[in-house]
């Protein structure tokens, strides 16, 4: 039999994000609905996350994982993860970075928005199945199309299994990239940023990986 999987992605809203300030938090556990949890080293960031949090009213209560990344990308570079790839594969295992469930299922996911266009997705089948890490660039000669380009401040729901790619800019550029992932029990790696307000992971806490860039 077969193996597939179905990439997914779906355009929920837009929204505004505030003034770039060159902030980074990777993967801070926060209450989805709960701007209390959020501690004011971002509490710029509060009226972003309430409009995230109402685009997912199904999880308002649980523990969701928050990542900014804000960062001056240089011209022909990315400003996140190079090549084709899926969020909720860790290790061989689906349910990493907001996924859920078991393989083929769409899971939680997660919400993404960024300040500028810089990533790709495909929303199709793909016959056969991520890398270890979740690579999917043996997988590329499947895409249909050039795929869709995530435009600036479109509020998307991606699916742990959705396969992207990061855009290089044409120009330098500070960008932004907000994510918020659903609740999971899916690994929380050390390195990752701790809530100073005591908000927890649900999932295990495991040593930092090699690559802390996602």
């Amino acid at each position: 039999m077969t193996d597939s999987f179905e990439s997914k992605f779906k355009k929920i809203g837009d929204i505004t994000l505030p003034y770039y300030e060159g902030k980074r938090v990777m993967m801070l556990p926060v209450i989805i609905g709960d701007e209390t949890s959020i501690p004011d080293m971002i509490g710029e960031w509060k009226a972003t996350f309430h409009a995230l949090s109402e685009m997912a009213p199904q999880h308002k209560g649980a523990v969701g994982y928050l990542t900014l990344d804000e960062k001056v990308v240089k011209p022909k570079a990315t400003h996140r993860r190079e090549g084709k790839h899926v969020d909720g594969v860790f290790r061989g295992s689906v349910g990493g970075w907001g996924g859920g469930g078991g393989w083929g299922s769409v899971g939680n996911g997660m919400l993404t928005v960024a300040s500028h266009p810089g990533c790709r997705a495909w929303n199709q089948t793909f016959i056969g199945k991520p890398g270890y890490e979740g690579e999917c660039d043996h997988l590329a000669d499947q895409c249909e199309g050039e795929g869709t380009l995530f435009g600036a401040g479109e509020v998307y729901w991606v699916d742990g299994l959705c396969v992207h790619e990061s855009v290089p800019m044409l120009q330098e550029t500070a960008r932004q990239f907000v994510r918020l992932s659903m609740p999971s029990k899916a690994p929380w790696f050390e390195g990752y940023t701790e809530n100073p307000l005591g908000v927890m992971p649900t999932g295990p806490i495991l040593p930092r990986r090699s690559f802390m860039d996602m």
